[in-house]
């Protein structure tokens, strides 16, 4: 019934929490679903790439970060509109979390969350 697909509608397609670790060694995955792999691939930017690809890039991103002893970190990601290799896909995006002062850093926390739809 329509209950039902409300609601399935409007769950997570994936997710993950993650600890970035050092610039050059391994993103550690704590939990996801449908996150294939985590790929460090600068200070404070993490390649999350889906197991099963999104129908279109215009899903949604939410997420959380927090590096220790920072004094305050901030997710962010690479949209759509950017010409970068970093731009959101149907595959994969990108996250960069940066302390309060603007400067790209590792996380020790990290998650995020994607709505959209499944292709």
């Amino acid at each position: 019934n329509s209950t039902t697909t409300n609601l399935q509608q409007g769950l997570a397609k994936a997710w993950a929490s993650f600890d970035q670790g050092a610039t050059g060694h391994p993103v550690y995955t704590d939990a996801s679903l449908n996150t294939a792999s985590t790929t460090d691939v600068a200070a404070g930017v993490t390649k999350l790439t889906f197991t099963n690809s999104l129908d279109n890039a215009n899903y949604a991103i939410s997420g959380v970060c927090q590096a220790q002893d920072a004094g305050g970190t901030v997710f962010g990601t690479w949209g759509k509109s950017t010409t970068s290799s970093r731009q959101m896909t149907t595959s994969y995006f990108h996250t960069e979390n940066r302390v309060s002062s603007g400067t790209p850093t590792d996380s020790d926390y990290t998650a995020y969350k994607v709505l959209g739809g499944l292709a």
